[in-house]
């Protein structure tokens, strides 16, 4: 003879608000997650946006020495240090080696074009402001160094060079902490 076991009706109080509220914990970390991942995504965007403007800035310069061979020869590149944060790009070099304006070029000897070029690298060039813009004050964080600098102890015509851009970087939304980055391009001009 088999038993049968009466059906009881079972009553469920309170269970789905659970249940809602787990599903929305589990929503929030989601979300939570996919905003850590877009902050980061941000924080390396804007990482490799500053070295490729520290790359042009030094691109530049080396296109500028091979240019001015003669001026290199003569050690007018050489040593050059430049600091966003202490070096104001608020006098232009005299006489100024680009067209200005409606102004024509300025003719410049291999010396005065080395310092055109250093202080076109490092504050960028003179337009219808009072100040220089673009360069490396212009394209990167304050405190960035640019550094021009023969590889041997005495330069000769076969001498390498070291063009070096150092800039601080944020290493989080905070802005707690920085390090520093560097681009480094080495040629023989």
């Amino acid at each position: 003879m088999m038993r049968q076991f009466p059906h009881y009706k079972k009553h469920q109080r309170g269970v789905g608000i659970i249940e809602v509220l787990v599903a929305l914990v589990v929503v929030s970390l989601g979300v939570l997650g996919m905003a850590n991942l877009q902050l980061t995504g941000i924080k390396h965007s804007n990482s490799g946006y500053n070295r490729a403007k520290a790359l042009m800035v030094a691109g530049s310069i080396t296109s500028r020495m091979r240019a001015n061979r003669a001026g290199v020869l003569a050690g007018n590149y050489n040593a050059y240090s430049f600091t966003s944060s202490e070096t104001t790009c608020s006098v232009r070099p005299n006489p100024y080696c680009q067209t200005l304006g409606t102004t024509a070029a300025q003719s410049c000897s291999v010396e005065q074009l080395a310092t055109y070029d250093l202080f076109s690298a490092s504050c960028g060039n003179w337009g219808a402001t009072e100040n220089a813009d673009g360069g490396v004050q212009d394209y990167l964080p304050l405190g960035t160094t640019l550094n021009v600098n023969c590889d041997d102890a005495t330069c000769s015509p076969m001498s390498t060079y070291t063009v070096a851009v150092t800039w601080p970087e944020s290493q989080n939304a905070s802005n707690d902490a920085d390090s520093t980055q560097r681009v480094q391009i080495r040629f023989r001009p």
